[in-house]
């Protein structure tokens, strides 16, 4: 047992010093010592640190029988079975052990931070994440395994892609010294897929989706099977293959339809319409962004009223790239009459630049170079800087502005070059 590890935890958890702890038994300098598994001291040496810090000196803990419970609790997580976790979070809680032992402690923080992620509670996870580092010198090879995979959904969570696959990367890294079950490495695999995929490396997403893919057929596993399947077309369409991206979404629709899953069957047909989009089929767009609304439910979650949101935005732009003003007005109306229920000021600004569009307001110009340009920006939205900024370019064109027209276009072409691969949901 690391004996070292498990007193300086406790003692950073109780927010005592060296000095205090040492205080009367060792001096504070074989105190580091022990704490950093340089020494191993005598029994009666650690029976009175451990008595001061009022812990069982004959505590086992790495072993301990609640750690498989933990484990279950996780992988409920991980499957995003979010009654069964929430259920096998509170018998968790209810041990006292939880927050007693060293190495529960650790792995109730570290799967905690995933827990919260699925709740969609970003802001809470990351107060958990930044709580756990503060023991990290204490952690053995699994829980650093958990810890970067964390790490990496935390990241991607907050939009930072490139640092999430290398956290990830790093999680692999541990992967080979610890004992991880089928399930796991396909978990990390595939989310390994989905960060390189936003990452723009498109490639390593594709041979990751298949090493996931490949595990999660062995056991038979048709939800995430169609997982990997929608991810995959994802990259196949950000490839302009589209013929390989409309058979990974085919086979996604047939395990979904089987298997009677409506979210993954509306994100099928969401990610259908923005393939016929990219490819100027306005009009299959718009057929398919209808039939994902078959899967939409009102009534649900913010998750479901925000994908409605984007669904209805997505239907606006077609009608709008066909001319049709009528639909498009339709829909713009459907959406505001939503913001009133729910609100979302990025779909504010959606729906009411195609309004002053259609409309022909006067103050068009202002609107997008002051209001809307600006929260995009701040927001990071790259394909919405590159749509708004090309709308401001022609009509400041259409102004004899080219001065200010050609500043706006080039932002929007610097933007595409870089983010060309831009499209696609997955979540």
């Amino acid at each position: 047992m690391e004996y070292g590890k498990v007193l300086r935890f406790h003692r950073v958890k109780q927010g005592l010093t060296q000095n205090q702890l040492a205080d009367g038994i060792i001096s504070p300098a074989y105190l580091s010592k022990i704490e950093n598994d340089q020494t191993v001291p005598a029994f009666e040496v650690l029976e009175l640190l451990y008595e001061r810090l009022g812990l069982d000196f004959l505590e086992t803990s790495s072993n301990h029988p609640s750690k498989e419970k933990l484990k279950e609790w996780y992988e409920a997580i991980a499957f995003k079975r979010q009654e069964d976790a929430q259920k096998l979070k509170e018998d968790i809680l209810n041990q006292k052990e939880t927050q007693e032992n060293h190495h529960l402690y650790i792995f109730f923080e570290l799967f905690r931070i995933r827990h919260l992620l699925l709740e969609n509670e970003v802001d809470e996870a990351y107060k958990v994440w930044e709580n756990i580092r503060q023991y990290k010198d204490t952690f053995d090879e699994e829980m650093e395994f958990y810890y970067h995979l964390g790490s990496g959904l935390l990241k991607y969570y907050q939009g930072d892609f490139d640092n999430s696959f290398q956290e990830l990367m790093e999680a692999k890294n541990y992967s080979s010294s610890i004992k991880l079950e089928d399930w796991e490495f396909s978990d990390l695999y595939y989310l390994l897929a989905l960060s390189t995929s936003q990452a723009n490396h498109i490639s390593a997403s594709v041979f990751y989706v298949d090493q996931a893919l490949e595990i999660y057929q062995a056991n038979y596993d048709l939800s995430k099977s169609a997982d990997c399947h929608i991810l995959q077309g994802i990259n196949y369409s950000r490839l302009k293959n589209y013929a390989k991206a409309l058979e990974n979404f085919h086979l996604a629709r047939k395990i979904a339809t089987q298997t009677n899953d409506t979210h993954q069957l509306k994100l099928v047909f969401i990610n259908i319409a923005v393939l016929e989009s990219r490819v100027e089929n306005h009009e299959a767009s718009i057929l398919n962004y209808k039939k994902s609304l078959e899967y939409t439910d009102e009534l649900g979650s913010s998750f479901d009223i925000f994908e409605l949101l984007n669904i209805i935005h997505g239907l606006i732009l077609e009608h709008y790239r066909l001319g049709d003003s009528k639909g498009c007005l339709e829909w713009i109306e459907k959406g505001k009459r939503k913001l009133e229920s729910f609100p979302s000021e990025a779909h504010e600004y959606h729906f009411e630049v195609y309004y002053k569009f259609l409309q022909n307001s006067n103050n068009t110009i202002e609107y997008l170079e002051h209001s809307v340009i600006p929260y995009f920006k701040e927001k990071k939205e790259h394909v919405y800087i590159i749509r708004y900024a090309k709308f401001l370019a022609d009509l400041l064109e259409q102004q004899r502005m080219y001065k200010r027209s050609s500043e706006y276009l080039r932002l929007a072409i610097q933007l595409l070059n870089k983010h060309s691969h831009l499209g696609g949901i997955m979540l």
